[in-house]
């Protein structure tokens, strides 16, 4: 492959430097202003079966997600309750209350 000569002598000329130039700069760093929550659709629960997801839906990152063995635990405990509370007979005369 021949370059032309006229590409080298274009190449000894001196570029003159604009006076002023335009720079983007991309950084590692994000807005935070910017983000926003996940949507999240309106819906209805039936009070006798919620589901468990709506049980730790409190979670966020950084605050309790990404699950540590303490959130663990803590899932663990929420299980053991409401099974408990299943077990348990309905209230429904003063005796049982």
């Amino acid at each position: 492959m021949e370059i032309p000569a006229e590409k080298f002598e274009q190449a000894k000329e001196p570029q003159i430097e604009p006076m002023s130039k335009t720079v983007e700069v991309q950084t590692v760093f994000r807005e935070s202003g910017a983000q926003t929550d996940p949507f999240s659709p309106a819906y209805e629960v039936d009070k006798d079966r919620v589901p468990e997801v709506l049980q730790i839906a409190n979670f966020k990152f950084g605050e309790g997600l990404p699950a540590s063995m303490t959130e663990m635990y803590l899932i663990e405990q929420m299980r053991e309750k409401r099974a408990f509370d299943y077990a348990l007979p309905p209230t429904s005369d003063e005796a049982s209350f």
